[in-house]
């Protein structure tokens, strides 16, 4: 076992190649036997292509790098970093204050690992703002992209060593630690055999050659067996299963959310058409792409639900594509009742825009599918609690949408006093579906912090401002059902109010 293990730490040492000029794709390599392999990362098992497009995002901004998938980056980075990649300049830094603090070239915004690495006045940076957090001071901005670039380049680093790469399948269970491939490299404790230690470091050999040379017919054939070992002989007793994995993979590919606020564009501008020109096969057009688009994104949820088991509102970027769900689901039912294709064009435009915010701000709102932390699992009441919370923020939105509509109405269609009366009751409908939700939600939240905490209220930030937010929109529909407030002004509060 120890001279498998030196051999296999001989050969993570060993990656000399010819060095490349730039950093180029390996035409005809097939990297879909390494996107299927499993790996455990950030508290979960997930599919290679998951981690290795969430790696390359976060360290360089883009889910591909000229070229090249993401999987063949993060490979790159494994097995020939300092023949390919050490030069290149693929770490991104976008903050002008930082990169000026740091004596950086402003106007870029990509350097190599070597000009972090070696950088005096970063690595300065870094360490003031591990001592300000130690004394659990504030970090200003430019500590706060200081630590992340630092983050940047700690996950690349644990990439390149193998230490991130967990990949080795715990026999015990595919819910306990597995083994990365640093782990052989330093001679630690792992439970396979000699002999299947010793066909690992074949299998390992033959990859890195296989890659180094840019052959890739060796490739094809060397990283197909590669996989299939650890899948079918390391991980026999405790692998997860291969329709999880491609599940997992579809839904990457597929980008429902992406395709879905497409849809709800082309419904929108069919829409805004059929609102000119009053044409019935328009309005039909729209209305099943619209439909269509729906149900992409009911496909979407199923399908994270279904990779994440659990609800999908965890966090903020689950938060936005549920409401921007919520809002067609209210703005349809809403129209169901009074067939006016205005509340859908309106609450189109909120859909679009949340759900194009969520696909274009990786670095805002985190896509990736991460585990609950423990007081948050298994809950029935937290669950209701904040999918009825956050479906209420859906029903707002529609009201929102609405209350622009009437305030627009009464601006460049002053005369038109009927149609804002019309808008203004579909507004008024759509409130009341929120302030419903967002009452049950609160309540059902003290029943959550009574059965986790012991404690039904506890005036926390969270608690006390969706009572002011529950309060301050009962103020706006009493004023509506008692008459202070009408036309222009129920519509500028209902706005105010979101």
């Amino acid at each position: 076992m120890k001279n498998s293990i030196r051999t296999i730490a001989f050969l993570f040492c060993l990656l000399v190649g010819p060095a490349w000029a730039d950093v180029q794709p390996r035409s005809d390599f097939q990297f879909s036997g390494f996107e299927t392999l499993a790996i455990q990362d950030r508290g979960r098992v997930k599919p290679f292509q998951t981690f290795a497009k969430e790696s390359v995002l976060y360290i360089t901004g883009k889910s591909t790098w000229n070229g090249m998938s993401a999987v063949e980056v993060v490979l790159g980075w494994l097995i020939a970093f300092e023949a390919e990649w050490e030069t290149e300049p693929f770490i991104r830094i976008d903050h002008q204050g930082l990169k000026t603090k740091v004596g950086l070239e402003p106007s870029r915004k990509y350097f190599t690992p070597e000009e972090v690495r070696t950088n005096p006045e970063f690595q300065k940076l870094v360490s003031e703002a591990i001592s300000k957090e130690r004394r659990r001071e504030l970090l200003s901005e430019v500590e706060k992209k200081a630590k992340q670039v630092q983050n940047q380049r700690g996950l690349l680093e644990s990439i390149v060593s193998g230490s991130g790469l967990s990949i080795l399948p715990n026999p015990l269970g595919v819910d306990k630690d597995w083994y990365s491939l640093a782990s052989l490299a330093e001679g630690g404790t792992v439970p396979f055999s000699r002999t299947q230690l010793e066909q690992l470091s074949v299998s390992m050999r033959d990859v890195l050659k296989s890659f180094l040379d840019r052959n890739a017919q060796q490739w094809n054939e060397a990283s197909l067996g590669f996989v299939q070992f650890i899948r079918n002989d390391l991980g026999a007793s405790a692998y997860p299963k291969m329709s999880q994995i491609q599940q997992e993979i579809h839904y990457n590919e597929l980008r429902p959310f992406r395709l879905s606020w497409i849809l709800y564009l082309v419904a929108f501008i069919l829409l805004l058409w059929h609102g000119v020109t009053s044409k019935k096969i328009v309005k039909t057009i729209s209305l099943s792409v619209l439909s269509l688009g729906f149900l992409v994104h009911c496909y979407g949820f199923v399908l994270r639900c279904l990779i994440a088991e659990r609800p999908p509102v965890t966090n903020m970027y689950e938060s936005v594509i549920w409401v921007s769900w919520g809002c067609v689901l209210f703005a349809g039912i809403v129209y169901l009742q009074y067939k006016n294709t205005v509340i859908l064009t309106a609450s189109s435009v909120f859909a679009v825009v949340g759900l194009v915010l969520a696909d274009n701000l990786p670095s805002v709102l985190d896509a990736g599918i991460h585990p609950l932390e423990p007081v948050l699992r298994s809950n029935f009441w937290l669950t209701i609690h904040v999918l009825s919370i956050t479906l209420s923020y859906a029903a707002f939105a529609v009201s929102l949408c609405l209350g622009n509509v009437v305030i627009g109405n009464y601006l460049f269609r002053p005369t038109n006093t009927q149609a804002s009366q019309e808008y203004s009751l579909y507004m008024y409908r759509a409130m009341q579906i929120g302030v419903i939700l967002l009452a049950a939600g609160t309540i059902l939240g003290g029943v959550w912090a009574d059965y986790s905490w012991g404690r039904f209220w506890g005036w926390d930030p969270k608690e006390v401002w969706a009572l002011v937010a529950l309060l301050l929109y009962l103020a706006v529909l009493h004023g509506r059902f008692t008459g202070w407030l009408r036309g222009f002004g129920f519509a500028a509060t209902t706005v105010i109010a979101f």
